[in-house]
């Protein structure tokens, strides 16, 4: 519905071998265990049922102070844009304001990487739901805050990284059915949760496009998609998001003029703090504008890996993410540990947002990595520790 630019064959040629090294290291472990073992292991891990008990109460205690800290941390931003504006109804109204505010000068006095913790709340929020066989309030808590932070800064990326990090993390976990109900009334319980998270996130993320008055005319728009303008969910700015990363990676490839320093893109929070503390450093935080005819800046996984490693990050990337979430996938499968879901969970977002961007340009995301390890560890080691 938007007459993009051709792909040129060598834009086709790359998407499909990288593809290809991400499916074969994907497959690599698979390969490496039937070599080894004759045989492919993927075997499930239970708890009996009083470990899994106390269990899940030590994961609702640290998912309820994850979502007090990173709540608290909403309100602070809440009062930072209020103030700001002159009031919280003031910002709202100048929603795109807002939004070219926080792009430009970004939000004085809010705390970073916050939203890190947030990816790690949704995390166990999924594990937590799968285990406890219902959606419960603290669960949904995190998807609710998120997006609290991305509505002070106008943003929706986060919103989708939290929904990847939550579904995923669901749909991995072994399923805990209780015996004494039918199996249809525990798929319906099933269904109406993911019911409610789909309209939360869905809402939420209207909420804040409808805030910001965002554009919905673009360059090379058929009458079909015109005639979205006026709708609130399917619009020409979603249409527009979820396909014109592949125009830009296109011109990206054709002109070939950025200059990204080594690590650039995949390292970017790194670069900014150390440009911080005065480092002689510096990545640019947003990629460079294309027009596919539509003017734009996200071109996928690729661009980024290419700007920052060349050929070697085309080979190697897509390889290594297929790999790591593939051993952690087994890891997880196999001893239930809270770190394994953490860490495949981390290449499972860099996965869902590999047609938009590497995801470890987003500050939060990248640190995500580090504060669920730690989290991970802790829940790990007390699930063993005598009571």
């Amino acid at each position: 519905m938007i007459r993009y630019y051709p792909l040129e064959i060598k834009t086709w040629t790359i998407i499909i071998m990288c593809w290809l090294f991400f499916l074969l290291g994907s497959i690599t472990v698979v390969i490496a265990q039937f070599v080894v073992k004759g045989k492919i292991d993927v075997k499930e891990h239970y708890m009996d049922s009083g470990k899994q008990e106390l269990d899940l109460k030590k994961m609702k205690t640290v998912l309820w102070w994850l979502n007090i800290i990173t709540f608290v941390s909403a309100l602070h931003d809440f009062y930072l844009i209020s103030k700001i504006f002159g009031g919280f109804s003031t910002a709202i109204l100048l929603g795109n304001v807002l939004y070219r505010y926080r792009i430009n000068e970004g939000l004085p006095g809010s705390i970073p990487y916050i939203s890190s913790l947030v990816f790690t709340a949704a995390v166990l929020a999924g594990n937590y739901t799968a285990r406890r066989g219902r959606l419960t309030f603290v669960a949904v808590l995190p998807i609710i805050i998120i997006i609290m932070i991305d509505f002070a800064n106008m943003g929706r990326a986060d919103i989708l990284v939290v929904a990847l990090l939550f579904s995923g993390a669901y749909l991995l976990t072994p399923k805990v059915e209780n015996t004494n109900q039918k199996k249809f009334v525990f798929k319906m319980r099933q269904f109406a949760a993911a019911l409610c998270i789909v309209v939360i996130i869905v809402s939420g993320a209207e909420i804040i496009r409808s805030t910001r008055q965002m554009k919905e005319q673009f360059t090379g728009a058929t009458k079909g998609l015109q005639k979205l303008s006026a709708g609130s969910i399917i619009t020409p700015s979603i249409y527009l998001y979820f396909t014109s990363s592949y125009g830009v990676l296109n011109q990206y490839f054709k002109n070939e003029s950025e200059h990204t320093p080594f690590g650039g893109h995949t390292f970017l929070p790194v670069y900014r703090i150390l440009e911080k503390i005065g480092v002689e450093i510096h990545a640019e935080v947003y990629q460079t504008w294309y027009r596919t005819p539509v003017r734009i800046n996200t071109g996928t996984y690729l661009r980024e890996l290419h700007g920052d490693f060349g050929v070697a990050g085309l080979i190697l990337g897509p390889y290594l993410i297929g790999l790591f979430a593939s051993i952690f996938w087994f890891r997880f499968r196999e001893h239930g540990m809270i770190t394994d879901l953490c860490i495949v969970s981390f290449f499972y977002g860099i996965i869902g947002m590999s047609f938009f961007v590497m995801a470890t340009r987003i500050g939060p995301f990248f640190f995500f990595l580090f504060v669920s390890i730690l989290v991970g560890s802790i829940l790990d080691k007390k699930k063993y520790l005598p009571t």
